[in-house]
C-alpha cells in the first residue's frame, strides 16, 4: 500500500461457524431485512460447518440499523457469533499484482493477521490484532516488509 493518505474505514465484522441450513437462513433473513453484505468470506470446515466472516452495509459506510438487523437475524436463527472491528482498505485497484503481498508482507511479523479478504468495489478487508498499528504501518510511504 505505502500511501501517506491511506483511505480506509473501520467496519464491524460478524464471524460465526454455522451449518449449511443455518447459513441459508441467515442469508435469507438478511435479504428479507434488505441488508447488503459488503464483504464476505466463507469456507467449509470439516463436513458440516461453514466458517463465515461478513461485513454489512455499503462500500462507503455501515449503519447502526444494519448492524442491529444482523444481530436480530442471528438471534432469530439461534447462531452464536462474534463482532469485531476490521479495516476496510479503499485504495485497492483491480488487476494490479502485488497488492495483497504488500499488505501481508508489511504486517505478518508485527501482529496477528487473522484474515485478508475482498469485498464489493475491490475493497480489501483486514482482520488484525492491532488496528491502529496496522493503519500506521500501511500509511507509511515505503513501509518495511517482513523478512522471510
Amino acid at each position: 500500500m505505502g500511501n501517506a493518505c491511506l483511505d480506509f474505514n473501520i467496519r464491524t465484522q460478524f464471524t460465526s461457524t454455522v451449518s449449511d441450513r443455518d447459513l441459508s437462513r441467515i442469508l435469507n433473513g438478511l435479504a428479507e431485512e434488505s441488508v447488503n453484505i459488503n464483504g464476505y468470506f466463507q469456507t467449509l470446515t470439516g463436513k458440516n460447518f461453514n466458517f463465515v466472516r461478513m461485513v454489512v452495509g455499503t462500500s462507503a459506510e455501515e449503519s447502526e440499523l444494519d448492524i442491529r438487523k444482523v444481530r436480530k437475524v442471528m438471534k432469530q436463527v439461534g447462531v452464536r457469533y462474534r463482532e469485531n472491528q476490521v479495516i476496510q482498505l479503499l485504495d485497492s485497484i483491480s488487476g494490479v499484482p502485488g497488492q495483497v503481498n504488500a499488505i501481508f508482507g508489511t504486517l505478518w511479523c508485527k501482529m496477528q493477521v487473522r484474515a485478508v479478504y475482498l469485498g464489493e468495489d475491490n475493497n480489501i478487508f483486514l482482520d488484525v490484532s492491532n488496528i491502529g498499528y496496522a493503519i500506521r504501518l500501511l500509511s507509511e510511504e515505503d513501509p518495511l516488509r517482513c523478512l522471510d
